[in-house]
This record gives structure tokens, sequence and C-alpha cells, in this order.
């Protein structure tokens, strides 16, 4: 590796990720390299302060062998798989820093990533992103291009192949991907997305996104995963769905993986994976998890657990969905807010506030609705009542956890509208 950093906020160069795998870590100065060793986990470089230049070696068997999760550099069979800032040695802090990256010399099919190209080559992200810096893997995969509507997919599939086989792997995300595009007329934007294997599982077990650097998507398939099991499976169209939506950063964590969390099941049963009574029986099964509990912070962005962060925040998607639906007789949805969200505010690439989502939204749709809610259920913490939410769209449970679906209640039109897309 080789870092030019010129103005450096700081004189200390850190690689906190990969501290222990640094080898031969020089400051070259006139073409000659002069030995740097850690001082207390930092190289001190003093000439960064102007203008310097870094060589050293990440020794990618040690930079894997202590990860057990996705958050990290991990090897997955020839390959090691890891967020592209695990091997940046950078200045601490950052600054507002501008970083370029390219990649030079070796075999150039041996390198992946979803960094965001810079239009003279190679790849350029901003200081801020490196929390986001994109997968990335070093070593042995393949690779398939996957034409969506809209966008390609830079599949990569790394380790042993499944057992349904890449052919099926990369079926599956492009099915899942085309379910997102429905929304939409389109996919959001061109992304890389990894398949992993994991031990066991018929699915697709877990899923995780790095976005605000370049669109990255890693999906761990089980390894027993059959082609049978595709439209039952949630994980790839919840993933997927999130490159629609712009990041929220430092704020409204609820309303990104509530957004995907509601519409994940609605996208499925539109497209004829599941039936509207599978998709009611699960949102009248799921949704009151979404509830304030006793003693919880009122507002959403202050609970930090896995209910009120994915069915809090599912339970204000359905809420506004309804409302908004009921305000403007049917003209128009969420739907509408989040067509005008991407068209407006961007995709998962781009950084967003809550409330440019808010002004977006209620623009959309000439109403309030999503300014009241916010206001009064995101922050204030009034409950919802959902027994009436229930009644009024006609959605009954029977006992043994089914669902009778009324036609005759009273915001019936609201209901079919929710799982059939179309206005009325």
């Amino acid at each position: 590796m080789e870092a030019r950093i010129e103005h450096a906020p700081s004189e200390r160069l850190v690689a906190p990720e990969a501290t222990a795998a640094l080898r031969s870590v020089t400051l070259v100065e006139d073409g000659h390299p002069h030995p740097l060793l850690p001082t207390g986990g930092a190289w001190l470089v003093p000439a960064c302060r102007t203008r310097c230049t870094v060589r050293y070696a990440v020794d990618l068997d040690a930079l894997s062998a202590s990860c057990r999760h996705m958050d990290c550099a991990r090897r997955v069979g020839e390959a090691v798989l890891g967020t592209a800032s695990a091997w940046m040695l950078r200045p601490e802090p950052t600054g507002d820093a501008t970083l370029r990256v390219e990649v030079r010399g070796g075999d150039a099919a041996r390198f992946v990533t979803g960094l965001r190209r810079a239009p003279g080559g190679g790849y350029v992200l901003r200081a801020r992103e490196l929390g986001e810096a994109s997968y990335t893997a070093f070593g042995d995969f393949r690779r398939v291009k996957a034409d969506v509507p809209g966008a390609t997919l830079d599949v990569v599939l790394l380790g042993e192949p499944l057992a349904m086989g890449d052919t099926e792997a990369v079926g599956w995300v492009k099915s899942a991907a085309g379910c997102v595009a429905s929304l939409y007329g389109r996919f959001p934007v061109d992304a890389t997305v990894f398949v992993v294997p994991a031990s066991r599982g018929d699915g697709v077990v877990f899923g995780r996104v790095f976005s605000l650097a370049g669109a990255s998507v890693v999906l761990l398939f089980g390894t027993d995963a059959t082609p049978a099991s595709m439209h039952t499976d949630w994980v790839a169209v919840h993933e997927l769905f999130h490159l629609s939506t712009p990041s929220f950063v430092g704020e409204a964590h609820w309303l990104e993986e509530g957004l995907a969390t509601y519409y994940e099941p609605i996208l499925r049963e539109r497209a004829g994976w599941m039936t509207e009574a599978d998709l009611w029986r699960h949102f009248a099964q799921a949704m009151p998890r979404g509830q304030r509990k006793e003693g919880d912070p009122l507002a959403l962005d202050d609970r930090d657990d896995i209910d009120s962060t994915y069915w809090g925040g599912a339970l204000f998607a359905l809420v506004a969905d309804v409302r908004i639906r009921k305000a403007t007789g049917g003209a128009h949805s969420l739907d509408d807010v989040l067509r005008a969200a991407l068209v407006e505010l961007g995709d998962a690439t781009h950084a967003a506030r809550l409330e440019d989502f808010v002004r977006v939204g209620d623009a959309a749709t000439g109403t309030h609705v999503l300014a009241d809610l916010v206001a009064h259920d995101a922050v204030a913490g009034e409950p919802i009542d959902l027994d009436g939410i229930w009644r009024e769209l006609g959605v009954a449970e029977t006992p043994g956890g089914g669902v009778t679906l009324k036609d005759d209640a009273v915001q019936v039109v609201v209901r079919r509208g929710i799982a059939t897309g179309g206005r009325h």
C-alpha cells in the first residue's frame, strides 16, 4: 500500500482495524524509505502535516484471523472480505478529507469493491464516509454482471459454490432486486453484491449494507438454500430495499430500518410471492412490537432496541401510509413519498436529514401527515391505536394466529391499495 497525504490535521496515522496486521511501514523521502515504528497504536509522521508518502503492507491473514462477524475483515474460502477502511492508514482525526484510492499492479481480477468510482479512474470517498467504506474483497472469487431494470449489479460469489449453483444464486439476487425495482420503475443504483456461504440454513440468513461511499451489500446464503426457498426469503429484499432510500446519518435509524421492514413483505406480496392474507397476518402479529413500552424513552431516536428500531419504524410507515391514503382519497400513498425522496434526496449513497424526508414526502402527497406523525409518534411517543387501524382496514385476527380479511370494512380500499400498490 502507498498513502500520499497532504495537509493532514494530525501527525498521527492510524489503521484502527488493522494495527496488528500492518507490516513494513515506511516514510518515503527523496525516494528513500525510512522505517517507522508504532507508538501507542499510531505511527507519528510530522511530515504529513504538509506532504508525505507512506508505504506499508497489510497481512490479510493476520487481518482476518480474529474476525467473527460482518463488520471486520474475514476469510471466505480463498478470499478476504471486509470494509475498505480496514486497510487504509490515515490521519487521526481525518478532518474533512477527500480520499482517492487507486489499485495498481498484481492481478486486477483478484480485487473487487463497491467503492464509488472517480471520474478520472480509481475510487473516491470522503472522510466522513469511512465508517461505511464499502465491502471489498481480495483473492479468489467468481463474478457475474447482472442487469436489472435501470441498474447493474456486480454479483461477487465467494467461497465454495452453494449447492444450488452460482446461476441460481445470481437469479435469487436479481429477483429480489426486481421486487425493489417494481416500486420505483427501476432499481435505484448500481451496486456490488457479495454472496457468502453460511454454514447452515435454507435461505439468506443475514445481510448487511454499506452504502455512503458506494453501494455494497453482503448476503449470507445458507448452504442448504434452494430456488424453492427464494420466495419465502425476506432478507435479500430487505437489504436491497435499503439502497433505495437516502442514508440518515446520526438520526432516524428507525426510519431506514422501518421502511425496509414495512415494504419488504408488501413488495413480495405484490410480486405474488405471498398472499394478501399472509401479508396482513404478518403485520397483525409483528406490528405490536413497535408500540412504545412502559418505561421506554418517548422518542424513537432515543430507543435502540430491535423492536423499536425495526417495528417502531415499520409501525410509523404503516400509519403514514394509511393516513396519506385516507387524506387524499387514495390519490397518494407512502409509495409516492419514497419515489419523490429517491428523485430529490437520492439513494443510499446520499446522506439526508429526517426533516428533508418529511418536507419532500409531505410536498409529494400534498399533506402534513409525515410532519404530524413525526411530532406526535416519533418524538412525543404518543400511542398508536393499532386495534382501531385493524378494524378500519378489515383485518381480524382469528384463533391459531390467522386473520380474516373483511371486505365490508370502512377502509377496505386502503387495505387493498397497500397490497396492490394501486390507487382508487
